[in-house]
């Protein structure tokens, strides 16, 4: 019996037409968009497709868009960068559910002699906005507060947040890398100014990200060097990685509409497992795509001999993973729960497949669930594949 694996949260299979844009750049466009001559005008070309294809999932302008080499990198450089450009001493908010890449150059600023507040979330998993709002002082620069949970897939108040920030001086970046391909990001209408993204979550490549960067914000550069990405990050741009980011990202806005099929899936599977003795229960009362098993029996990896295949907490703690850093222990529960989180349902996985065989094993016990008030995301079948890489030679400079 294959294996069906579930856990995209983690990282996703990269796409078929990920793939082809891929192979594509890698065998046709050989230049370097820094170059002056043809192939290098045809790298450039690609490059951009690529960021307005980035951009398009955003509803964001293209020249906005400053490729990464992931979500960790994006996130630092919204951290560090702003900080740096302040360059004095000042006072930054994060949330204790953020990831570690915000959660550790928070602490490195620290260090520095920074002020960091970091606010707890609800039993939830939720963060209080108005919590948020009252810790800002006359000197607070920046706030982070992640788009979801990479944990437990809550969704949180990023759009309240921007709201009470507005006029106030302080920039607001959320990490939406486990949102970008389940629910819709309109980066005008959350009202933020830094936003990152990690491509191999909406099934593009692996080492390749973005940090989204309003027109009026400035960052300094955490590389020096040359003067791509206008100046903002030095080195050469992995034209092939991007160019299958861009793909991604296409595929993801596309079938963005569609979000109900996962959804769908997730509480079938949840309500499979109940009835199994497996005692699943929503993630949440708002969330993308997590399972919840009770108590804190984390599923081994494989489970079911091998045949299904999820996880429980971040896999960046991994292999040491006692219970999350971020969220709270005994008084809230979380610090069993979230390992006892199944990260994600997969993109077109079949229901039948899920109900050949053993069941998923979580804990024995069982016992009533709460279904989820509203949840947003997912993607749904694909439409037919088509070149992703090329487009019509625009009348530009690059010619």
């Amino acid at each position: 019996m294959p294996n069906i694996y579930l856990d995209h949260n983690a990282t996703a299979p990269v796409r078929p037409e990920v793939r082809k844009a891929v192979a594509e750049a890698l065998s046709g466009e050989y230049g370097n968009p820094s170059s002056i001559h043809r192939p290098g005008h045809r790298a450039k070309i690609l490059l951009e497709y690529a960021r307005a294809s980035v951009a398009r999932l955003l509803r964001a302008r293209p020249h906005e868009i400053l490729f990464t080499s992931g979500g960790t990198e994006a996130n630092n450089l919204a951290l560090l960068g702003a900080a740096a450009k302040r360059g004095d001493r000042g006072h930054v908010i994060v949330s204790r559910v953020e990831h570690s890449s915000v959660l550790e150059p928070a602490r490195a600023l620290e260090q520095q002699g920074l002020r960091i507040s970091r606010i707890p979330p609800s039993p939830a998993g939720r963060v209080d906005p108005d919590q948020v709002l009252r810790a800002v002082t006359s000197d607070t620069f920046l706030v982070s507060l992640m788009h979801s949970s990479n944990e437990l897939g809550t969704l949180q108040p990023v759009e309240e947040v921007a709201c009470g920030l507005s006029g106030r001086g302080v920039l607001l970046h959320t990490d939406a890398v486990q949102s970008a391909g389940k629910v819709p990001l309109d980066v005008q209408r959350m009202g933020v100014d830094l936003l990152s993204l990690s491509a191999h979550k909406i099934g593009g490549p692996q080492g390749v990200g973005c940090l989204w960067i309003r027109d009026s914000v400035t960052l300094a550069p955490l590389l020096l060097g040359g003067a791509q990405e206008t100046y903002r990050r030095a080195g050469t741009e992995p034209l092939p990685l991007i160019a299958g980011f861009g793909a991604a990202a296409t595929l993801a806005d596309v079938e963005l509409p569609s979000a109900t099929a996962i959804r769908e899936l997730r509480d079938w599977l949840e309500e499979e497992m109940g009835r199994a003795g497996d005692g699943a229960r929503p993630g949440g009362s708002v969330r993308v795509h997590r399972l919840r098993l009770r108590r804190g029996d984390r599923p081994p990896l494989p489970c079911s001999g091998g045949h299904r295949l999820l996880s429980g907490g971040s896999p960046c703690h991994a292999p040491h993973q006692s219970g999350s850093r971020e969220l709270p222990g005994r008084a809230g529960g979380f610090h069993e729960r979230s390992l006892a989180s199944a990260r994600t349902v997969a993109r077109r996985v079949c229901p039948r497949r899920l109900g050949e065989g053993q069941p998923l094993r979580g804990s024995r016990d069982g016992g009533p669930r709460e279904k989820p008030e509203s949840v947003t995301g997912g993607t749904g079948p694909a439409r037919p594949a088509r070149s992703l890489t090329r487009w019509p030679r625009p009348e530009s400079r690059w010619q």
